[in-house]
């Protein structure tokens, strides 16, 4: 069962008290897939997704430059395209016929298949994204301002303020600058206090002193922009949450995922349709893809 809930929260660890759950907000049924495949072991370390077509989504996984072309139909693996040596990919998303992965470390690579010879891909360029963080995850295409995305993992030390505020960035794909700017900038309590007005529970927990303090962490693993509203889908895969926000970064919704569906969600993407494609790692077992329907079509 999906547990559902609304705010956002301050960063937290240990057990957690969540609130009971209630009923999504979005236009999806995430305690029911309208499909889910076993990806195969090479797989086991994915780590990104992004569409290609009706029928096919490509990822990257952490241990190797390569990118993986996965039937949507059966799971199964169609192709692999190396593109570079061993690194940690965490990043992937398609730009018309181009595909940029990202490395852990800021490196971007710009990426064409080659049609004459769909076993290689030629990389276009490369490119270290200058942010301050040191952890960047997630890349997702926002088609309607022609920029990608740039979700990272980790927050900004060093004070409470940066503790407490997560930053989405951006670049333009052609601009030969690679220069990033800060899209939307969220504070977690301005948050929870949208969902106080709300009169949406928070989960919580308590610490050993006594004191009862939010529990959810929200680490940014990928980012993507639905298709129809251009809402952003911030996925956390620390603690298995799929945040919704509009540009002004208003709050729309915040899933708890299934953890016996998605025990390690760390890719999103959409189809051209709505339908809505998350991706986890095996998480000492078996990785999987699972699709959701749009109710909305």
């Amino acid at each position: 069962m999906i547990l559902r809930f609304l705010p956002l929260l301050l960063l937290a660890c240990g057990a957690s008290r969540s609130p009971a759950p209630g009923p999504s907000l979005l236009p999806y049924d995430l305690d029911h897939p309208s499909a889910r495949f076993t990806l195969p072991d090479d797989l086991v370390e994915i780590s990104a997704l992004t569409d290609v077509d009706s029928s096919t989504v490509a990822c990257v996984q952490d241990e190797r430059g390569a990118i993986y072309f996965i039937s949507l139909r059966d799971g199964r693996k169609i192709r692999e395209v190396p593109f570079s040596g061993p690194g940690d990919m965490e990043g992937l998303t398609r730009v018309g016929g181009d595909y940029f992965a990202l490395r852990s470390d800021g490196l971007v690579f710009r990426l064409r298949e080659r049609h004459t010879a769909p076993d290689r891909m030629d990389v276009l360029d490369t490119f270290r994204i200058d942010v301050p963080n040191e952890n960047i995850e997630g890349l997702g295409y926002d088609e309607r301002n022609n920029r990608v995305l740039v979700s990272p993992k980790d927050f900004m030390k060093g004070s409470k303020e940066g503790r407490d505020e997560r930053v989405l960035y951006a670049f333009v794909p052609d601009d030969p600058a690679h220069r990033v700017e800060e899209v939307l900038r969220l504070r977690l309590s301005d948050l929870v206090a949208q969902a106080t007005a709300l009169g949406v529970s928070v989960p919580e927990r308590t610490t050993d002193k006594g004191r009862v303090v939010p529990a959810l962490k929200l680490r940014y693993s990928s980012v993507s922009v639905h298709p129809m509203t251009g809402q952003y889908y911030l996925l956390s895969a620390v603690d298995r949450t799929l945040l919704v926000v509009d540009r002004a970064g208003k709050l729309i919704a915040l899933e708890q995922l299934d953890e016996e569906l998605l025990p390690k969600p760390e890719g999103i993407t959409f189809l051209t349709n709505g339908d809505l494609v998350l991706s986890s790692e095996g998480k000492g077992g078996t990785p999987v893809i699972v699709r959701y329907a749009y109710l909305l079509n």
